[in-house]
C-alpha cells in the first residue's frame, strides 16, 4: 500500500518521479508475450522453411509457426520469418492443417539471423531421434568438437563436452532423399557442416556415428564465413528454396533465407556451379581470392 509524503522541495519530487518512472521501466516491459518469458533478454528473428515429410513440398495451406508470442504463417514455398522473438524463447510450434502439430526445441542468439533451415511436419507424429557425436579429424586424430550449434529438422541442440548430441521429436521418414541435408552444424572456427543420412530415420533412435566438421578456418581464411554468395528469386520476390554448389567433395547444399533469397557457401579458390534444385537452372561463378568473397549472379525460378 502506497502511503502518503510531504515532498519537502521541487527537487524531492523529481526524485521520486525518477524512482517511479525506473520502477514502471523494470516492471512493465515486454507485457504480453508468453511461451518465452516475455521480451526480457531482447529480440531476435527467427527464420526457416516448411515442408511436409511425405512429399518434400510446402503445404497446401499455409502453417503457422509461433515463437514466444509472435506469429507468422508460411508463404507459397514454405517459408517464414518471424521478427522480435525473445532471445530466451525455447520452445516453438508449427500448425498446418491435416499434419500433427509440431513442438520445436530452439536454442535462439541474439544479433543475427536464426535460420532454422528446413522444418518438416508429418501427419503421423514425431517419434523418431537421431543422436551422434560432432568431432573434427587432423593428421588422423579425431577429436570431439563441444558447444557445436546442430540442428535437425529445426529442432536444436549444442555438442557435449565429448561431442555428442542428441534430438528427439523427428519426424519418421526424415531424410528419404540422401542428397537433401536433414540439418547443419554450426561451430565457431569451422565450416559449416550439412547433415545427410543414407537411409530415412525410422521410429525410436537413429544413430548418425561421428560427423566430422569442414576444414578449420585459419588465418589465412577469411573472417568471414563465406567466400561465395548469392541470391534466388521467384516473380522478383525473394524465394526460399535449396541451392547446391559443384564440384565439390562430398554433396554441397544451402538453403536460402526466405527473408532474403540468399544462400552462402565457404570454398577454396576456383571454377563453381550453383543450381537450384527445383527447377535445375544454374549459373556459374568463379573465386579467385579467399579474401574477398563473390558474388554469384541471381538465380530466377
Amino acid at each position: 500500500m502506497l502511503k502518503m509524503v510531504r515532498l519537502g522541495s521541487a527537487k524531492t519530487l523529481m526524485s521520486v518521479i525518477a524512482v517511479i518512472s525506473a520502477i514502471s521501466l523494470l516492471t512493465g516491459c515486454g507485457g504480453g508475450g508468453g511461451g518465452g518469458g516475455g521480451n526480457t533478454s531482447g529480440g531476435t528473428t527467427v527464420t526457416g522453411s516448411v515442408l511436409l515429410v511425405e512429399t518434400n513440398l510446402p503445404p497446401v495451406t499455409a502453417g503457422t509457426v509461433s515463437m514466444g508470442g509472435v506469429t507468422s504463417t508460411t508463404n507459397s514455398t514454405g517459408g517464414f520469418a518471424l521478427t522480435n522473438v525473445p532471445v530466451n524463447t525455447t520452445t516453438g510450434t508449427v500448425t498446418v492443417p491435416g499434419e500433427q502439430t509440431l513442438t520445436l526445441t530452439l536454442n535462439l542468439k541474439a544479433n543475427t539471423i536464426n535460420n532454422l533451415g528446413t522444418i518438416y511436419v508429418s501427419a503421423t507424429g514425431y517419434t523418431a531421434s537421431a543422436n551422434g557425436r560432432v568431432v573434427t579429424v587432423t593428421g588422423g586424430t579425431t577429436t570431439p568438437v563441444a558447444g557445436a550449434d546442430v540442428t535437425i529438422g529445426g529442432q536444436s541442440a549444442v555438442s557435449a563436452t565429448d561431442g555428442t548430441f542428441s534430438i528427439a521429436n523427428l519426424p519418421v521418414g526424415l531424410g528419404s532423399d540422401p542428397t537433401v541435408p536433414i540439418g547443419n552444424i554450426q561451430a565457431t572456427g569451422y565450416v559449416n557442416k550439412p547433415i545427410l543420412t543414407q537411409f530415412p530415420l525410422v521410429a525410436g533412435a537413429n544413430p548418425l556415428g561421428d560427423i566430422p566438421l569442414g576444414a578449420p578456418i585459419s588465418s589465412s581464411t577469411p573472417s568471414q564465413p563465406y567466400t561465395i554468395y548469392g541470391f534466388v528469386k521467384s516473380a522478383g520476390a525473394p524465394a526460399s528454396t535449396t541451392v547446391s554448389l559443384s564440384p565439390t567433395v562430398g554433396p554441397l547444399t544451402a538453403h536460402t533465407d526466405p527473408v532474403t533469397g540468399e544462400y552462402f557457401f565457404w570454398v577454396p579458390a576456383g571454377t563453381y556451379t550453383v543450381t537450384e534444385l527445383s527447377t535445375g537452372k544454374t549459373v556459374t561463378v568463379t573465386l579467385g581470392n579467399n579474401s574477398v568473397p563473390v558474388q554469384a549472379t541471381t538465380i530466377n525460378i
